[in-house]
C-alpha cells in the first residue's frame, strides 16, 4: 500500500476520467482513511480489486489496482485542499409518487393473504435536476457526517459516476472466518420502536442462521443493538461464522445473494414479486461492492444503499423499505422520503 497526498489524489483522478479508466475512491466504517484503486490497462493480471455488482447481476465491474493508495483524513489540516466550507441544503424536489404508494398497499395485501410470503423490499427512484453539483466537496461532506458508514466515489465509462453512504456490511471473509450482520428495521427522529421493525429484524436474522446449517463450523449471533445513520436508526445484528475448512467464499456469496434486507423472504417469492411490480431498473442500488486482496483471499463487501447515480444534469436517488404484514403504507413511504433526504441533505449545489 503506497500513500498519496491530495494533489496527486486529484491528478490521479482526472487522468483516469479523461482517459475512461475505472476507479474507486472509498472509506471504510469508522476508519480514518482513504483508498484508491485505479485501473490501468495492465493490472488486469493483479490480485486486489474493487468489485461492483448490479442487483440482478447482469453486470459487474472489477477495478483492478496495481497498487492501492491511502490517505490519512485523521487530522482535517492535513484536508486543507480537500476541504470547503460546506452548507446543508434540503430538497423540496421530492415529488409525490401514488404509484409507489399503491405498490406498498398491494404488497402489504398480498402478504397478509399469503402464509408463505413474509416480507418484500420495494424500492422506487426519484431524479434530481440541478445547474452545478460539487462532487468533489459532497464526497467531503459524506465522509464527515457519517464516520460509521461505507463511504463510495466510483466511475465506470460505461456507467458513470456513483455516491453513496452505506450503512450495511454484508460479509467480511478472511481465512476461515466469515462476518456479517442482519441489518433491518428502521425508524428515524424520535420514533419508537414497533413490532413491525423486530419482525421485519427477525426475518433476516432467521434466514442467517438458516443458510449457515449447511456448513459445518461454529455460528455466533450476537445481541442486537441500534445503529445511527443521520437521522436514520437501523436494527442491527453482527452474525459470523468460523468454517472448519477454508471455503470458496465467491460461491457462497452467490449463494446468500440476495438476502431479505433487500429483497425479502422467501428470496424466489419476493424477487419474482420485485421484478414483476418494481416497475424499474435497480441498476447497482442494492447490488453490493467492496474491496477483494489476495485473489479473494480477504474480501470486504458492502451492500450499495443510500447512494446516487450522477448524470450530467440530473441526479438518480433510490430508496427502499421493507412490506410485512404489520406495515403501514404511509409510514413506509416516508421511510423512502427519509431516506433519500438522508444522504440528499449532504449534497452541495450552488
Amino acid at each position: 500500500m503506497a500513500k498519496i497526498n491530495v494533489i496527486n489524489l486529484y491528478k490521479k483522478i482526472i487522468e483516469n476520467y479523461w482517459n475512461n479508466r475505472s476507479f474507486v475512491l472509498f472509506k471504510k466504517p469508522y476508519e480514518k482513511k482513504l483508498y484508491f484503486f485505479s485501473q490501468e490497462e495492465k493490472s488486469k493480471k493483479e490480485n486486489n480489486f474493487f468489485l461492483i455488482v448490479s442487483f440482478n447481476q447482469n453486470y459487474t465491474i472489477r477495478i483492478y489496482t496495481k497498487e492501492i493508495y491511502s490517505l490519512n483524513i485523521e487530522n482535517p489540516k492535513k484536508m486543507d485542499n480537500f476541504i470547503y466550507p460546506l452548507q446543508n441544503r434540503e430538497s423540496s424536489l421530492l415529488i409525490y409518487s401514488k404509484k409507489y404508494k399503491n405498490l406498498i398497499e398491494k404488497a402489504i395485501e398480498t402478504i397478509k393473504k399469503n402464509k408463505n410470503f413474509e416480507k418484500v423490499v420495494l424500492s422506487r427512484s426519484v431524479k434530481i435536476p440541478f445547474q452545478n453539483f460539487y462532487l468533489k466537496k459532497t464526497f467531503q461532506k459524506l465522509i464527515y457526517s457519517y464516520p460509521n458508514a461505507f463511504i463510495t466515489l466510483w466511475y465506470d465509462f460505461n456507467h458513470g459516476f456513483w455516491i453513496g453512504a452505506s450503512p450495511e456490511l454484508l460479509v467480511k471473509c478472511h481465512e476461515k472466518e466469515l462476518k456479517t450482520v442482519a441489518l433491518a428495521g428502521t425508524i428515524w427522529g424520535n420514533h419508537k420502536w414497533t413490532k413491525k421493525e423486530v419482525e421485519e429484524h427477525n426475518i433476516v436474522i432467521k434466514y442467517f442462521v438458516n443458510f449457515f446449517k449447511k456448513f459445518s463450523g461454529n455460528l455466533h449471533v450476537e445481541k442486537t443493538r441500534i445503529l445511527n445513520i443521520g437521522h436514520l436508526h437501523h436494527l442491527e445484528t453482527p452474525i459470523s461464522f468460523s468454517f472448519l475448512e477454508k471455503q470458496n467464499y465467491f460461491k457462497i456469496l452467490d449463494d446468500m445473494s440476495p438476502t431479505p434486507s433487500i429483497c425479502g423472504f422467501p428470496k424466489n417469492n419476493s424477487l419474482d414479486y420485485i421484478r414483476r411490480y418494481e416497475g424499474y431498473q435497480r441498476n447497482f442500488y442494492t447490488g453490493y461492492f467492496g474491496p477483494v486482496y489476495d485473489g479473494g483471499g480477504r474480501i470486504e463487501l458492502y451492500l450499495n444503499l443510500r447512494c446516487a447515480k450522477i448524470n450530467k444534469k440530473e441526479i438518480v436517488l433510490y430508496a427502499g423499505s421493507g412490506i410485512t404484514k404489520d406495515s403501514e403504507a404511509n409510514k413506509e413511504y416516508v421511510e423512502t422520503e427519509n431516506k433519500f433526504k438522508n444522504i440528499l441533505s449532504k449534497f452541495i449545489f450552488d
